[in-house]
């Protein structure tokens, strides 16, 4: 596998990926350069290319490998660099009984909406050695391969190759001009660029501190009664260290309890009728956990633990944001 992206974490902090432009955006990438990704080494589901960071991509190829499972269905796409597999989930449907009746006032059919997700299947299963699709999805590493998966996979009508002569024509433009270009933050006359440093060198201590002293969970205003930490912070002219009010509980990768605890909530809920179908969702979860471990638990700690849980195969997310466990 692809070794980790450290060094390119340490060109940026993490919480500042997000104006780089391609971490938000499907990237469309060779697929060759795809499975050579660095993994990130402290956030789970990003990768790196260069000094980007990207969780979503966007391919066109053709099929070459096809099967299909009892929840999913699993493609071998090859755009002529290479191949990756690519995990469509199928929609999980409630039982048949007695067929519902449109509300003329609601206007909503249930049974229309259920053909509808059959259909969309049936299309799904269609496809065959050969075909052209365009493929967009979420980028994993499971039991150590790179794969995407899926929000979207659709046959392309393609008779004349139309749409991958676009795409040989788009991709050297764009790795020309963003993806080998350098992510630089920005700076004005109110920012200098030092700034940026003592960011840089601050996220470094702290994650010093932390490894060195075991420590799972902790308040800010901690951290600010640490010599080192709270110096280089009260070094920075724009957002001098002041002393602030108990902030809620942070948590590190090494907090064996919340992980036990999300993975418990989703093994329980997801057999609820509720949630059978298609998972217990995000805010659910989020839920249970601010009240069975800690109110301080944000969506980002939550986030970074579901995707930590997936990583290991604990868990799967059936959708965007739902989750049932493996």
């Amino acid at each position: 596998m692809p070794s980790d992206g450290d060094g390119a974490e340490d060109t940026v902090p993490s919480m500042l990926w997000g104006l780089d432009p391609l971490h938000g955006v499907f990237a469309k990438l060779y697929i060759k350069d795809i499975l050579q990704l660095d993994n990130s080494q402290h956030v789970p589901g990003v990768f790196f290319y260069k000094t980007h960071p990207i969780s979503k991509v966007d391919i066109l190829g053709t099929i070459v490998q096809k099967r299909e499972r009892e929840k999913l269905f699993s493609f071998g796409v090859d755009d002529g660099t290479g191949v990756i597999s690519c995990v469509l989930w199928k929609k999980r449907r409630p039982m048949e009984g007695p067929k519902p009746v449109a509300s003329p006032t609601i206007g909503l059919n249930l049974q229309e909406q259920l053909s509808r997700i059959t259909m969309l299947e049936q299309h799904t299963s269609q496809l065959e050695l050969g075909d052209t699709v365009q493929v967009r999805g979420w980028l994993r590493d499971y039991r150590d391969q790179r794969e995407i998966s899926c929000t979207s996979l659709s046959k392309v009508a393609d008779p004349v190759f139309t749409a991958q002569i676009s795409r040989m024509l788009q991709l050297p433009h764009l790795y020309r001009t963003f993806y080998d270009q350098t992510f630089q933050l920005t700076t004005d006359s109110t920012e200098p660029n030092d700034q940026r440093v003592r960011i840089l060198s601050l996220q470094r201590k702290i994650k010093q501190f932390l490894n060195q002293n075991g420590v799972k969970n902790f308040y800010q205003q901690e951290l600010e009664t640490i010599n080192s930490l709270a110096f280089i912070a009260q070094q920075d002219p724009v957002s001098p260290c002041v002393q602030h009010p108990p902030q809620p509980s942070q948590v590190t990768d090494e907090d064996k309890e919340l992980r036990s605890l999300t993975l418990g909530v989703i093994r329980d809920d997801s057999r609820r009728p509720k949630y059978v179908d298609k998972g217990c969702p995000f805010l659910h979860i989020l839920s249970c956990v601010q009240h069975g471990y800690s109110a301080g638990v944000n969506e980002a700690t939550m986030q970074r633990v579901l995707d930590r849980l997936e990583s290991d195969s604990q868990i799967v997310s059936t959708m965007e944001r739902y989750y049932m466990a493996s």
